[in-house]
């Protein structure tokens, strides 16, 4: 039995001398502090808290690992280009590479300036762009990082394609494009702070006026 090393008086009770034992051996406990703050090496379960303490605007819970720790590990790029239009883009890019950003300089009509569209094609098929849920994801995302200054409104592009064939035993080829848009403007009852910035709720989502 290894010989005991304390500086308790004589008289010291039994507990007191395991006490001293027991916390005499803390220092042998790893404490990977600076694995922490590493997002290759962090734990699992702490990403969050470092995607938190590293300002992540945008974070989902239904990632995948890899997807978490790439996101965490790209802090300093993100926060670089946050407010920029390829803050924009690259959140868009995230969702869909056939989203587009049309900033007002490049509208036809020319826009109001410092304002922007983000265009969601639709082709009919039941793929997630088409959906309210998709939308509302991507208008959230936006107000997360987009320039304070800026306005946006989100324009839905639905384009139909169509062909006539065999008539009087010939092929006659014709070809018909529809377009047809619908334009939702993003809600002014989200939550700003003095800086133009939205204001995110506990829970992730954004705060809105009732």
């Amino acid at each position: 039995m290894p010989t005991e090393q304390h500086l308790l008086p004589p008289n010291a009770t039994p507990f007191e001398r395991a006490a001293s034992l027991t916390t005499a051996r803390i220092w042998q406990v790893p404490v990977p502090t600076r694995d922490l703050l590493n997002p290759q090496l962090c734990p699992w379960y702490l990403l969050p808290y470092l995607a938190w303490a590293l300002s992540i605007d945008r974070w989902k819970s239904d990632w995948s690992e890899a997807q978490k720790r790439t996101e965490v590990a790209r802090a300093i790029e993100l926060q670089r280009l946050k407010g920029t239009p390829a803050s924009v883009e690259q959140v868009l890019a995230s969702f869909d590479p056939l989203i587009q950003l049309i900033e007002w300089f490049d509208m036809e009509p020319r826009g109001e300036p410092h304002t922007f569209r983000v265009v969601i094609p639709l082709d009919g098929s039941p793929v997630p762009r088409s959906t309210a849920p998709f939308a509302q994801e991507i208008v959230r995302d936006i107000y997360r990082i987009k320039p304070a200054r800026s306005h946006f409104e989100l324009v839905l592009q639905l384009a139909v394609d169509a062909a006539l064939v065999l008539t009087g035993g010939a092929w006659a080829m014709s070809y018909a494009r529809a377009e047809a848009t619908a334009t939702l403007p993003a809600t002014d009852d989200v939550a700003l702070t003095e800086d133009g910035h939205a204001l995110i709720a506990e829970d992730g989502e954004l705060l809105e006026f009732d």
